[in-house]
């Protein structure tokens, strides 16, 4: 079995786990299998990102990754999410039964996390016409965890680009409208960029709040994460996250909304020094298999400047060759 270290704050742990894949099924062994050893006290999103699409790559070889936390906090983390059932080798191999059983309960709800976190990770379906529906899951608490999920979504979205369309309306004096036609450009790890074809005058930095969305993967960088609870949201519960910029600026703080069925960001909320708030809400849809970006609402409500925006995407081209060049200086 292939060993591979990482530490949980490692930037090019992603990489490494890449790397040793290509390696590992170029080999062209039968069942090949990976040791991932976590060291730090963190469940970084970006790395367990990695290290999902990588089991469906291994799979495909009738393969196994297997995970190890070397500290506590990451084992509780991968426990309470499933995740340490979904990366773990078949009882048999290399692998002894726990030597006491858990309690009937402690492994009911261990049991049904497992089964969301494999077909969350796998995209396989939540129930079958032949299996009885599990019993709802454990709700996910940690923030770590949930940034985890959104990432998975699209384990195998390398990059994209897509044309974006905005309609600009200032609802405050000098009650101006806008229409705006752009393209989006994402790459992996953390590349994000939203590029108008015209933007006027007044409506300069509007492009910036796009692209502050960025790419989940690399917020627990960024930010201090916390959960705060749950809160409605068109008819559902989400989860709500408050975060904190490390490097502060204007920005007291952010609010995200999460839905926990589709692990989608439905809403963002930035909240400024000044009393002013921005606040997002995104709808998605389904291209060549992946969740994707069809409609943004944005209201605009700071000091001086009140304005509403409507914002809709199409013509995807997802994992598609984008120039560095795109990104740098931006």
């Amino acid at each position: 079995m292939t060993t591979l270290r990482l530490e949980t704050d490692d930037t090019d742990a992603r990489l490494a786990i890449g790397t040793t894949l290509d390696r590992l099924l170029a080999g062209g062994e039968e069942r090949p299998r990976l040791r991932v050893v976590l060291g730090g006290s963190t469940l970084s999103a970006a790395i367990m990102s990695a290290m999902i699409a990588g089991l469906r790559r291994i799979r495909e070889r009738g393969g196994a990754i297997v995970v190890e936390a070397e500290q506590e906090p990451v084992r509780a983390a991968l426990a309470m999410t499933g995740l340490d059932r979904v990366f773990a080798l078949p009882i048999g191999e290399e692998s002894e039964p726990p030597a006491k059983p858990p309690s009937a309960l402690g492994a009911f709800f261990r049991s049904t996390a497992a089964l969301v976190a494999v077909c969350l990770a796998l995209g396989s379906p939540a129930a079958r016409a032949d299996v009885a529906s599990p019993a709802p899951a454990p709700p996910v608490t940690d923030a770590a965890a949930i940034i985890a999920r959104v990432v998975a979504r699209n384990p195998d979205l390398g990059s994209y680009q897509s044309r974006v369309h905005i309609d600009v309306r200032m609802t405050s004096f000098p009650f101006l409208r806008e229409h705006l036609d752009g393209s989006t450009y994402f790459k992996r790890p953390s590349n994000y960029e939203v590029v108008f074809d015209h933007v006027p005058g007044y409506a300069k930095g509007f492009e910036k709040l796009y692209t502050d969305v960025g790419d989940p993967a690399n917020w627990e960088k960024r930010f201090v994460i916390t959960v705060v609870g749950t809160r409605a949201f068109e008819g559902h519960d989400d989860l709500e996250l408050r975060m904190v910029q490390r490097v502060r600026g204007m920005i007291d703080h952010e609010t995200v909304l999460v839905d926990p069925t589709a692990w989608t960001i439905d809403e963002l909320a930035y909240h400024y020094y000044t009393g002013g708030v921005i606040t997002m809400t995104q709808h998605f849809q389904t291209i060549d298999g992946h969740s994707m970006l069809a409609e943004q609402d944005a209201r605009i409500d700071i000091p001086h400047v009140r304005a509403v925006a409507h914002g809709t995407y199409g013509e995807y081209r997802v994992n598609v060759a984008i120039d560095d060049a795109v990104f740098t200086g931006k």
